[in-house]
C-alpha cells in the first residue's frame, strides 16, 4: 500500500506542475485576447486595453511556468526524499494561487458578467488536496 500512495501522491502533484507548466505557456503565448477576456472589456476599449492585457498574460503566464516548476522539483526531489513538509509547502503554495485566481475569476464574472472557469481551479484544488491526502496517508519508514 505505501508505494501505491506514494505514486500516487507524486503522479497527482506531477498532474498538477504539468497542468501550471501548460497553462502558464498558453497564457505568456497568447497572440489576441482569449475570447472570455474579451467578454469582459466593452468592445470601444479592446484596442485600448491590449498593451496591458498582454503585458499581464505574460506575468501570469511567467509565473504560471515557475510554480509548476518549482512544484516539479520539490515533488520529485526533497517530497521523494522524505523532507518534512516538503509536500505541505507545494500544497500551499498551489492551494495560494488557485484561491487567487478564483476569487480573481468570481469577481470579473460579477463585474463584467465574463464568462470564466472558477471551476478549474476549484478543481486543481481538489486534485492537490488528494495528492497531500495520498501523502500524508502513505507510512514512512
Amino acid at each position: 500500500m505505501q508505494p501505491t500512495l506514494q505514486w500516487t501522491s507524486v503522479i497527482l502533484f506531477m498532474a498538477v506542475s504539468a497542468f501550471l507548466v501548460a497553462f502558464g505557456l498558453l497564457y505568456a503565448n497568447v497572440n489576441d485576447l482569449l475570447w472570455f477576456h474579451a467578454a469582459a472589456v466593452p468592445p470601444d476599449a479592446l484596442e485600448k486595453v491590449r498593451p496591458l492585457y498582454f503585458a499581464l498574460m505574460k506575468l501570469v503566464g511567467g509565473a504560471s511556468i515557475g510554480l509548476g516548476l518549482l512544484g516539479a522539483y520539490v515533488i520529485l526531489g526533497p517530497m521523494r526524499q522524505g523532507v518534512r513538509g516538503a509536500a505541505t509547502l507545494v500544497a500551499v503554495a498551489y492551494w495560494v494561487a488557485f484561491g487567487v485566481a478564483a476569487f480573481t475569476a468570481i469577481r470579473l464574472n460579477e463585474l463584467t458578467n465574463a464568462p470564466v472557469a472558477w471551476y478549474n481551479m476549484a478543481i486543481l484544488s481538489g486534485l492537490t488536496a488528494l495528492a497531500l491526502g495520498a501523502h500524508a496517508l502513505a507510512p514512512r519508514r
